[in-house]
C-alpha cells in the first residue's frame, strides 16, 4: 500500500503546472530519485510518533524530496495574529523544528496550483498555534527572498480526520489557473486525531 502511495503522489508532484516546488537538497528541475523518496519516508517515520507532527505515517511515502541542508523559501505572515516567520523547503523534522515547511512538489508562492505548508501548533516554534483564529478575508502574505509578497485571502477553515487529511490538503484546484494556499496542522492542539486546514486564494498580481 505504501509503495502505491509513493507512486501515485510522486507522479502528481512531478507533473502539471505546480510541479516546480523544490525539496531540500535538489534543484527545481531535478526530480527526486526513488532512493531519495524512500530515505525521506524513513526519516519522517522516525519522528511521526509525536502528537504535534502534522504528517502521519500513512502519508510519509508521499513526500517526494530528499533530506538535506535547511533551505529557506521566504517568509509567511498572518497580520491578523502577528505571525511573521521564515518557512523552509520540506516537511521533515529538521525543517518543521525551525518553522513552517513547504510540501515538496506543490506550488510555490504566486504559482498556479495548490501550495501546501504545514507547521506545529504546540511544540518547537509553534508557528501555527493560532491557525484557528484566521477567518475568511484575513490576509496571508508569502514573501520569497527575491521578490515582493504574494497576498492570499482566507476562504475557509476546515477540520478533517487524520485518515483522510492527505488527499484533502493535496487536492488540486478545479481551475488550473487558480493560485491556492493550503495551511494545515494537527488538531486539536496537542493531539493529532484531526487536521485543521486553512484554504486561501491569491489576489491578482499587484493586489494588496
Amino acid at each position: 500500500m505504501a509503495t502505491a502511495v509513493v507512486v501515485a503522489v510522486l507522479a502528481v508532484a512531478l507533473s502539471g503546472p505546480d510541479a516546480s516546488g523544490t525539496g531540500a537538497g535538489r534543484s527545481a528541475t531535478e526530480p527526486p530519485t526513488w532512493d531519495q523518496v524512500l530515505t525521506i519516508r524513513d526519516e519522517l517515520g522516525a519522528a511521526a510518533r509525536s502528537n504535534d507532527y502534522p504528517v502521519d505515517q500513512a502519508t510519509l511515502a508521499a513526500v517526494a524530496t530528499a533530506p538535506g541542508p535547511y533551505t529557506p523559501l521566504g517568509r509567511i505572515a498572518f497580520p491578523t495574529t502577528g505571525l511573521d516567520v521564515e518557512f523552509g523547503a520540506g516537511v521533515q523534522p529538521s525543517v518543521l523544528e525551525r518553522g513552517p515547511g513547504h510540501w515538496p512538489g506543490t506550488a510555490l508562492p504566486g504559482q498556479a496550483g495548490n501550495m501546501v505548508v504545514s507547521g506545529h501548533r504546540t511544540t518547537w516554534t509553534s508557528p501555527f498555534r493560532d491557525l484557528d483564529l484566521l477567518t475568511p478575508g484575513d490576509p496571508i502574505a508569502l514573501t520569497p527572498p527575491d521578490s515582493g509578497p504574494v497576498v492570499y485571502r482566507v476562504v475557509e477553515t476546515t477540520t478533517v480526520p487524520e485518515a483522510g487529511y492527505a488527499d484533502f490538503v493535496l487536492g488540486r484546484p478545479a481551475d488550473p489557473a487558480a493560485r491556492v494556499l493550503t495551511l494545515f496542522a494537527c488538531a486539536p492542539k496537542g493531539d493529532r486525531t484531526h487536521r485543521i486546514v486553512v484554504r486561501a486564494t491569491a489576489q491578482s498580481p499587484g493586489g494588496s
